[in-house]
């Protein structure tokens, strides 16, 4: 079953109200601003799966916020946001990304979060059941607010094949054939997400994996500090030193690697959305690092340029022209 929205069917100063009853009835309950309510324009196709639906979603600009007591009141949903033509930018759980075509990044419905795009923009919205993506992956929620790749490897399969489930289910109403194509678009997401360097998982146990769950939580709220060390999560994970490493073992990454990898991802996000040569010192302290020349070292180690190379960057981009 295929449905369509689009404020073509409705006067121009209704365009907005209309949007927002779209948005709320295909996708999620959201607190939606426009910039131009009045000339906006949006489309959205979406087609249902056996297990969720597939939206081909084209719109004005927009920036959109899911509250405390929206979360309260559906069941637990995971969106997954494809971009095909313009960029899109997510916060949840503290974690901020920005995504454009060739990537795509993972909303989950049980925790309020920020979500926004320019103008022109067009986008894949798979929305599926967090207990189906849970089933493969263990807790969905260290997934989202990541920039997944998908311009090679197994994440290129999956973008090529997300691609053209959309576009057959939009033509091809045969149930089998839709459950089929969702079956498999769950098991290569799973492949893809397990791919992903910072997303910690266990391959033994579900207890394992919760722990790993804990400790990311944890850290994430704590990458400020730049004393954090292993003994120091496993004291408040309530877990020995030992069985911490052990976790880590398995994941193939040590503990202490990892943290810094996550502050250069942090503080990589956070200087993309910086206008100041003197925000790069603010930036590395916030995220943990106390000292300037080793957090460039590391930095230019880990993306190939300097701090002050991507805000130089930035600054260029934000000045070009429109």
């Amino acid at each position: 079953m295929n449905k369509r929205f689009s404020t073509d069917s409705v006067q121009p100063s209704l365009g907005g109200s209309y949007w927002r009853h779209a948005i709320s009835e295909a996708l999620f309950n959201l607190q939606i601003t426009l910039p131009s309510p009045h000339t906006f324009r949006g489309e959205l196709v979406q087609s249902d799966l056996s297990n969720g639906s597939l939206s081909r979603l084209t719109s004005g600009a927009l920036s959109s916020r899911r509250l405390k007591e929206h979360c309260d009141l559906e069941d637990r949903q995971v969106l997954l946001t494809l971009p095909v033509q313009g960029t899109v930018e997510f916060t949840q759980f503290g974690r901020t990304t920005r995504c454009g075509p060739g990537q795509f990044v993972l909303e989950m419905s049980e925790e309020p979060y920020e979500f926004g795009y320019g103008d022109g923009s067009e986008m894949l919205v798979w929305k599926l059941p967090a207990s189906t993506l849970r089933a493969h992956v263990g807790d969905p929620r260290r997934f989202s607010a990541r920039q997944y790749d998908v311009n090679s490897g197994i994440g290129q399969v999956f973008n090529d094949y997300l691609k053209l489930v959309a576009r057959q289910v939009e033509q091809n109403a045969n149930p089998h054939l839709r459950a089929l194509m969702d079956a498999h678009l769950v098991e290569l997401l799973a492949l893809t997400l397990q791919q992903h360097p910072d997303a910690l998982q266990s391959q033994q146990s579900s207890i394992r994996d919760a722990h790993l769950a804990r400790i990311e939580a944890y850290v994430q709220q704590h990458l400020s500090d730049p004393n954090l060390t292993p003994t120091q999560i496993s004291k408040a994970c309530r877990i020995s030193l030992r069985y911490l490493h052990s976790l880590f073992r398995e994941t193939g990454t040590p503990v202490s690697q990892w943290i810094r990898e996550l502050r250069l991802q942090l503080a990589h996000e956070s200087l993309r959305r910086a206008t100041k040569p003197g925000y790069i010192a603010t930036v590395a302290y916030d995220c943990g690092f106390n000292d300037h020349p080793k957090f460039t070292h590391a930095f230019r180690k880990k993306y190939g340029y300097t701090p002050s190379d991507l805000l130089r960057n930035v600054r260029a981009d934000s000045s070009g022209p429109n």
